[in-house]
């Protein structure tokens, strides 16, 4: 029986193991999760938790589980664990497939790109009273001192890390416009922070700061893998179909 190696944590990933399972159910399905959240989703297939040791330990796990091809729908910004897994899979010699998110449209408003999230706390700090951050809990740190600036966070889970002045809440995607545009008046928020992931999930964030008048700040994503690339679930599907 072939099998598939999913790199998850992803919505992308969760929709890409539901479609394959559906399509190809004597498929023998595995999704990797890197374990950035404690629960666990409910997945077809198999679900292993956690990392595999960089690529030395990769390329072991791909030749000890006899995976004979690997789709990539890992988080735009895990840049590390999709060079890892081109690496791997071509050491290897197992075929590669990267499922990207398209880059979001922006909206007409004030947008400003920043490398990092150093230079977004810099830039929030010097210009704005009251940020709202959906960066995820891994960047919080560098939004320690603000001084005065008022920030609402919003993550998956709750940190671990208590800023200033700062309000939490914890919430899963999808979003909707309006509830993103009531959040955003309720705080008074006038800059929102967040990665350029792209995707459909959160998009509402962006439209949602473009009407109450919020500047919007992102982090730009790292450039995709020199590697085959879909965009989509269903050519992802496809490209297993065509594999040998």
């Amino acid at each position: 029986m072939s099998k598939l190696l999913i790199l998850g944590g992803t919505q992308e990933g969760r929709a890409l193991a539901e479609a394959i399972a559906r399509a190809q159910p004597d498929l023998h399905l595995i999704t990797s999760l890197a374990g950035a959240t404690t629960k666990t989703p409910d997945l077809p297939g198999d679900v292993r938790v956690g990392g595999f040791g960089g690529v030395t330990g990769l390329v072991d796990y791909l030749k000890r589980e006899a995976i004979d091809r690997v789709i990539d729908a890992t988080h735009p910004f895990a840049d590390t664990m999709t060079a890892h897994a081109v690496q791997a899979c071509a050491e290897a010699h197992v075929p590669y497939l990267r499922l990207d998110r398209p880059a979001w449209d922006l909206p007409d408003t004030d947008v400003v790109f920043v490398p990092d999230a150093i230079e977004a706390a810099r830039l929030v700090a010097r210009t704005s009273s009251s940020a709202f951050l959906t960066i995820g809990r891994k960047d919080l740190a560098a939004f320690h001192s603000l001084g005065k600036v008022k920030v609402l966070v919003r993550a998956i889970e709750q940190p671990d890390l208590e800023l200033d002045n700062a309000t939490y809440i914890t919430a899963r995607p999808p979003f909707t416009l309006k509830g993103e545009a009531a959040l955003m008046q309720a705080h008074a928020i006038d800059t929102l922070v967040t990665k350029a992931s792209g995707g459909t999930a959160t998009r509402a964030k962006l439209d949602a700061a473009a009407q109450v008048g919020a500047r919007i700040v992102l982090l730009r994503r790292p450039p995709p893998p020199d590697a085959e690339r879909v965009l989509s679930v269903e050519d992802a599907v496809k490209w297993i179909t065509r594999q040998p």
